[in-house]
């Protein structure tokens, strides 16, 4: 059974884009930004090597701590 989530995206002029996206597909957030066509630079390809595609999260829902991984990533990252 398919079933979509709304995201509400503002991207960095300030400009709010609404998304639907399915979560039957196993897409990240990255990868339905570029469906959409937004400029997300991506470098990587959604491989978690880059920090390139970073965002911030404002939502109540529960979100797993960072790992070390990302925690590295993220200390190489620019707009943090």
């Amino acid at each position: 059974m398919s079933q979509d989530i709304t995201i509400y995206l503002t991207d960095r002029e300030g400009k709010l884009h609404t998304l639907i996206a399915p979560t039957d597909m196993q897409m990240n957030l990255m990868e339905i930004c570029k469906a959409y066509e937004l400029p997300v630079e991506g470098t990587c390809g959604g491989m978690a090597m880059c920090a390139s595609c970073q965002c911030y999260v404002e939502s109540d829902h529960p979100l797993a701590e960072r790992s070390e991984d990302e925690e590295a990533m993220l200390s190489e990252a620019f707009y943090v």
